[in-house]
C-alpha cells in the first residue's frame, strides 16, 4: 500500500512538472519569458506586460494612452510636441483598470505628465472583475502570485511555434506600445469594395450591462489624481462604427456622456457621422483604422487645418445638452 502512494505521488508529481514548464515556456500570455522584439502569432497579455515593463523604465515615457484594443491604431509617433507617448492599450481595458494602473505606476515613480483616456460605449457595461478569470486580461497587481500559478497550471494551449505565422503581429512593447499589423490594410487597400461590402459590417459588437454610476465615479478619481499630480488629463470617447452603436442602448449612453462632462470635458467622435458611417474606416464593427486614428490625434492636438470640427465635438457643460440633441436628430433622420 505504502509503495502504492508512493507511485501515486510520484506519477502526480511528475505530471504536475511537466504541466508546469510546458505552460513557462509555451508563454502564449507573455508574463513569464516571453520576447516582443520579434512577431508572434499570439496576442499577449497587453496589460500585464506593459505594466511590468513600464515599471522597470519609469523614464523612458512621460505621456500614456489608456483605453481598449481600439485605442491601439492611435500612432502617437505622428503626435509632435514635448512628451513622449507610449500606448497603454490592452484587450477591453475598462477605467477601473486605468484607474489601479495608474495608481500602480505613480507608486512605481513612473514619470507621468499626460493621461489620455479613449472611452467606449462598453466601458459603462462590462464588469472588471471578470477580467481576473480571463488569461488575455488578468491585470498585473503588486503582488502576482496568484496570476502566475494559475497561469502555470492552466488547461494546455496549443504550442506557439505550431500556430500560423502568415499573420503574426508584432506587438510593439518596447517602443510604441502599439500592436502593428500592416498586412491587415494592404489587403483592403488592394480591394476596398470587397471590405465595404463584407457582411461582417452587419454584426454588431454588442456587450451588455450597466455599469454608470460606478465608472463615472472610477473616472472622477482618475481625475483627481491627476490635479493633485499636476497631470494633463485628455478624455475622448472613440468612434463606434453605425452598426455597434445604433445597436446600443442609446439613452444610457447619453445619460452617461451627461455624467462624464460633469467630471472633464471631452472630445466625443462617437454619433453617426462620415468616418462611423463608412466601412471603409473600419476593420469590423469594432475596430477602427489608424488612418482614423491619426484624424482623430489631429482633431485633440490641433495638428492639422484641415480636420473637420464636426469629428471629434469638443463637449462642455456649455453644450451638453446641445450636443445630446443633435446626436438625438441623427438618429431620426
Amino acid at each position: 500500500m505504502k509503495r502504492f502512494v508512493y507511485q501515486f505521488i510520484f506519477l502526480v508529481s511528475l505530471i504536475l512538472l511537466s504541466l508546469i514548464s510546458y505552460n513557462y515556456f509555451n508563454d502564449t500570455s507573455g508574463i513569464f519569458m516571453s520576447d516582443f522584439s520579434q512577431p508572434r502569432p499570439t496576442e499577449p497579455n497587453q496589460h500585464f506586460v506593459k505594466i511590468k515593463y513600464l515599471i522597470k523604465n519609469p523614464n523612458k515615457y512621460n505621456a500614456y494612452c489608456f483605453g481598449s484594443s481600439r485605442v491601439g491604431n492611435l500612432d502617437f509617433k505622428k503626435v509632435k510636441n514635448q512628451n513622449n507617448y507610449y500606448n497603454m492599450t490592452y484587450s477591453e481595458g475598462l477605467p477601473k483598470e486605468w484607474l489601479d494602473d495608474i495608481k500602480i505606476l505613480l507608486k512605481s515613480n513612473v514619470n507621468i505628465s499626460q493621461i489620455l483616456l479613449g472611452i467606449d460605449d462598453f466601458s459603462f457595461r462590462v464588469d472588471p472583475k471578470s477580467h481576473e478569470f480571463q488569461y488575455l486580461r488578468i491585470p498585473y497587481k503588486e503582488n502576482n502570485l496568484k496570476t502566475y500559478f494559475s497561469l502555470l497550471l492552466k488547461k494546455p494551449s496549443k504550442p506557439i511555434f505550431l500556430q500560423t505565422k502568415d499573420k503574426s503581429n508584432f506587438f510593439d512593447i518596447y517602443d510604441s506600445g502599439r500592436p502593428l499589423h500592416p498586412y491587415v490594410d494592404e489587403k483592403i487597400e488592394k480591394n476596398i469594395k470587397k471590405h465595404i461590402e463584407d457582411k461582417k459590417f452587419n454584426e454588431p459588437s454588442k456587450h451588455y450591462g450597466n455599469r454608470i454610476d460606478e465608472t463615472i465615479r472610477e473616472i472622477n478619481a482618475i481625475k483627481e489624481i491627476a490635479d493633485v499630480n499636476n497631470i494633463n488629463l485628455i478624455v475622448f470617447i472613440n468612434p463606434i462604427h453605425q452598426t455597434t452603436y445604433l445597436s446600443n442602448n442609446l439613452n444610457e449612453f447619453n445619460e452617461f456622456k451627461r455624467q462624464l462632462v460633469k467630471i472633464t470635458n471631452y472630445y466625443d467622435f462617437s454619433g453617426l457621422n462620415y468616418i462611423t458611417t463608412n466601412n471603409y474606416y473600419y476593420y469590423e464593427t469594432s475596430h477602427y483604422r489608424p488612418i482614423v486614428g491619426d484624424i482623430m490625434l489631429n482633431r485633440i492636438f490641433n495638428t492639422s487645418s484641415n480636420c473637420a470640427t464636426d469629428f471629434g465635438i469638443y463637449v462642455t457643460p456649455q453644450n451638453i445638452d446641445n450636443h445630446i440633441a443633435n446626436l438625438e436628430k441623427q438618429i431620426k433622420k
